[in-house]
């Protein structure tokens, strides 16, 4: 049996389309809402703050280790909405009680957070597990997994009030198996299953999370492996957008599950019975013909 292909057959684009196009199907789709972004001083997530200010959000709260660059891309995103607020805070979401913090003086500035991104992460350079630097290779894990589980801890209690939103940053990687890849691409299968429990856990007090493929977009984080590279075709503008419609209310079916924001979405709603009753777009042993009784 030929195992399983894990790609679906849904339209894939490579840069903002009209189902995420915030001048038209998404105007406004963040109206009034306070968003908690971590890693926004660069790529994705700095595309993210400039995508929720266009969306019509009140309140952005915006962290990474780089606070003087957080300053000016705070100042770029009140060039382009007058209204919202923008807070830019200097944060290693590796350090629990530091987010812990920046969660606290979040609430003290806005009084509520009703989306979390948590985008911040790291890629060791790719090497085989023998010739891995170890010191490296859990660099990956602790900003990818403890951080990510750092910026969730501190926040859900939050989500929870205001039955809002998370999102956090996977990777296609997730699935893959590439030689060299072994921190990152299974730190990447490991938020996918995170995401799976906040749904477990929270779902039911109106908690809506979901765990994203940004696209192949050349990031200072992608520069660090430079074989993949020329497969970064993506335009940034397809997360951030992708990630504002994810939190509109439109694509709660979706929650507790891998989306990537390359995916046409209006495509994707087309089949969401298929994806509710096959439970499908999370993580899962493929056990194949072993579902049949071993033949005498």
């Amino acid at each position: 049996m030929a195992p399983h292909p894990e790609f679906p057959a849904i339209t894939v684009y490579k840069d903002v389309y009209p189902g995420i196009d915030l001048d038209t199907r998404l105007k406004d789709a963040a109206k009034g809402k306070v968003v908690y972004i971590t890693g926004a001083s660069r790529g994705v997530g700095e595309s993210t703050v400039y995508a929720y200010a266009k969306a019509g959000a009140s309140g952005l709260f915006i962290t990474a280790r780089s606070a003087n660059v957080l300053a000016s891309v705070a100042e770029s995103a009140r060039k382009i909405s007058t209204s919202v607020a923008v807070e830019p805070y200097g944060l290693d979401i590796t350090d629990e009680k530091a987010v812990g913090e920046s969660v606290k003086k979040c609430i003290e500035k806005f009084g509520r957070i009703d989306i979390v991104i948590s985008n911040a992460g790291y890629m060791e350079k790719w090497k085989k597990i023998g010739e891995a630097n170890p010191d490296e290779w859990w660099k990956t894990m602790t900003i990818n997994i403890r951080g990510t589980f750092n910026v969730v801890h501190h926040t859900i209690k939050h989500l929870v009030a205001a039955k809002g939103y998370a999102v956090l940053l996977s990777s296609f990687g997730a699935q893959a198996r590439m030689l060299g890849a072994s921190g990152y691409q299974t730190s990447k299968h490991a938020i996918n299953r995170f995401v799976e429990f906040i749904q477990v856990e929270y779902g039911s007090d109106g908690v809506k999370v979901f765990s994203v493929h940004p696209g192949g977009i050349v990031t200072e984080l992608a520069l660090n492996e430079p074989s993949i590279v020329e497969l970064l075709q993506d335009k940034v503008e397809v997360a951030s957008h992708s990630i504002v419609r994810l939190t509109s209310g439109s694509e709660d079916y979706l929650s507790g599950r891998f989306v990537s924001c390359t995916w046409d979405l209006d495509e994707l709603a087309k089949r969401r019975k298929e994806i509710e009753e096959g439970d499908l777009l999370k993580n899962r042993l493929d056990i194949g013909s072993l579902t049949d009784p071993l033949q005498s």
